[in-house]
């Protein structure tokens, strides 16, 4: 099992997007030229397709999607390196495509929790076969902790963990798109992880 050190010289992917997301927390008046927004997505800027995944609507909201990106996108990125890449690259614009497209109501998005939700199960589904050091029980519970989160909040329309205020809900199809982008990505992480695997 790779060291903490190790885990992190290998998931630069992971930090650079988290570091960029810090850097637009801390630097507010550029949320507003990468976050996204429909009309100026229809008008033809499509770098917030990315980039509105970096906003995030104040300091409680930036934490708790960055506990999960961080602790899960260093793992799948240290166990599936080019996988993980791929996922970190095309996923952003995937879940902001499927927003643009099944959602015309939703004005505008940001956070990096569609993609932290598809880091996490894709994850999970990887480990389901190649965790041999945890309980079987884990990565199930893991996926079941996500199903019954995106669950209660496509009820309740309010996050379980950060408080946005009462302008902004939680957007389900955001979180829905994620995990969809993991199991289209799973068959490649897998064999990835198991040839690494096998490797060592």
């Amino acid at each position: 099992m790779p060291s903490l050190a190790t885990r992190l010289l290998r998931s630069w992917a992971t930090l650079l997007v988290a570091s960029a997301a810090l850097a637009v927390f801390a630097f507010p008046s550029l949320a507003d030229a990468l976050l996204y927004r429909r009309t100026e997505l229809a008008a033809g800027q499509l770098w917030r397709l990315w980039t509105g995944h970096l906003v995030h609507f104040g300091w409680q909201h930036l934490a708790a999607d960055l506990a999960v990106f961080l602790a899960a996108g260093i793992w799948l990125e240290s166990i599936t390196p080019r996988t993980a890449r791929v996922f970190l690259a095309l996923t952003p614009a995937a879940i902001s495509g499927l927003l643009f497209l099944a959602d015309p109501q939703l004005a505008f998005y940001g956070g990096l929790s569609g993609v932290a939700v598809g880091v996490l199960v894709l994850l999970a589904l990887v480990q389901l076969r190649c965790d041999r050091a945890s309980p079987r029980w884990f990565w199930p519970a893991v996926l079941a902790l996500v199903v019954l989160k995106v669950g209660s909040e496509a009820f309740s329309a309010a996050p379980l963990v950060a408080s946005f205020g009462p302008d902004i809900k939680v957007s389900t199809l955001a979180h829905l798109g994620g995990i969809a982008c993991a199991l289209l990505a799973w068959p490649l992480a897998r064999r990835e992880a198991m040839r690494i695997g096998s490797a060592r």
